[in-house]
């Protein structure tokens, strides 16, 4: 089994939101060899996503209503193959608190190339539901993009 972490601020939007569109995406391949979960820099605890977050969610058939926030897991995150954060600050921390974890650890908006300052995913907390759904298409594109990429690397 191949493992893949999200990692965004407080793992109640975008982290939340890239999980359940990769499970859906790779479930409608049919494969059942891929875990993915979600984590989030700032500690927050058992929260539920934010309501924009579940809306554009549910209005393209994937359902993150039983996500409750995580900070990072340590044992986790060593299992992991790919950790992909949405900012650079989130790719930092983890680097520089956990730096053994440096070699597994990109921007979903840049891997598997070099980032540039178009690779950042912007927070749309507290933001207007249209935010999210522009984050939730940019997030979705990345992740159309990079399955074919796991596939080949993990799986061939």
């Amino acid at each position: 089994m191949v493992n893949i972490i999200f990692i965004c601020t407080g793992n109640v939007c975008r982290s939340p939101m890239a999980e359940g569109i990769l499970k859906y995406r790779w479930n409608k391949l049919e494969r059942k060899d891929l875990v993915v979960s979600s984590m989030g820099i700032h500690g927050l605890d058992h929260r539920p996503a934010v309501q924009h977050a579940l809306d554009v969610c549910n209005e393209n058939d994937i359902d993150i209503s039983s996500h409750y926030s995580r900070g990072l897991i340590m044992t986790e995150l060593d299992n992991a193959h790919l950790v992909f954060c949405m900012e650079s600050v989130h790719k930092d921390f983890i680097r520089l608190f956990i730096p053994k974890l440096s070699e597994k650890i990109f921007l979903l908006g840049a891997w598997p190339g070099s980032e540039n300052r178009k690779s950042s995913i912007n927070d749309p907390m507290g933001r207007p539901i249209k935010q999210f759904r522009r984050i939730f298409s940019i997030i979705s594109n990345h992740i159309d993009r990079i399955i074919p990429i796991i596939i080949e690397e993990y799986f061939y």
